[in-house]
Order: C-alpha cells, then structure tokens, then sequence
C-alpha cells in the first residue's frame, strides 16, 4: 500500500512540474537567442560566415574592427588565407542582414500559425 502510494505521488509531481519545465526551456531558447544576438552586434570582432568542409576544417569570413578577411580553420592551425576588400565586406554584411531578417519573418509566421 505504502508503494502504491509513494507512486501515485511521483506520477503527480512529474504530471505538475513538466510542463513547467518545458514552458523554462521554450522561454530561455526564444528570449535568450535574441539577447545573444544583441550581444554580438557590439563585438569588436564577428564571424560573418561559415563553411565546414569537413568534420573539422571549415572556412570563416570574420570582420575585425573595419576590416573582413577569409580565415582557414583547421584542427590545431587558424591561418588567415587572404583580406577582403571593402565593396567585398560590405556585401557580405548586407546579405547576412537580409537572411536574418528573413529568418524573423518565417518566426513571426510560425508564431501566427
């Protein structure tokens, strides 16, 4: 009787406090990923772009301070391959800012629906 009881009383803990720790896991992914953001916005240093080419290397275009450079990243070894150009730069930035702002226009739907 005391088992039977002692399981009931486990089944109702976990039937209350679940979905309030989903509803803490929903809040602190859709708030917190938009103050993440902000945070970068004032970096001195960010990465504009990455393509992985394999499980471990990848290439990054990162901007540091007003400058952009195309960095090679290797397991061990980070080598910069060569400077962009401003006109180079300044397109990179736009087209980063115009896939962002399309992923908050496919999240504001998603919340409509």
């Amino acid at each position: 009787m005391n088992g039977d009881l002692q399981f009931i009383i486990t089944i109702g803990k976990i039937i209350i406090f679940l979905p309030f720790i989903i509803f803490l896991i929903y809040f602190s992914l859709k708030f917190g990923g938009e103050k993440l953001g902000k945070i970068q916005n004032g970096r001195y240093m960010k990465v504009l772009d990455r393509l992985p080419l394999t499980k471990d290397n990848s290439i990054l275009a990162v901007k540091i301070g007003e400058k952009g450079y195309v960095i090679s990243s290797t397991q061990g070894k980070i080598e910069v391959l060569f400077s962009l150009q401003e006109e180079e730069l300044k397109k990179l930035e736009e087209s980063k800012k115009e896939f962002d702002l399309l992923l908050k226009i496919k999240e504001k739907k998603e919340e409509k629906i």
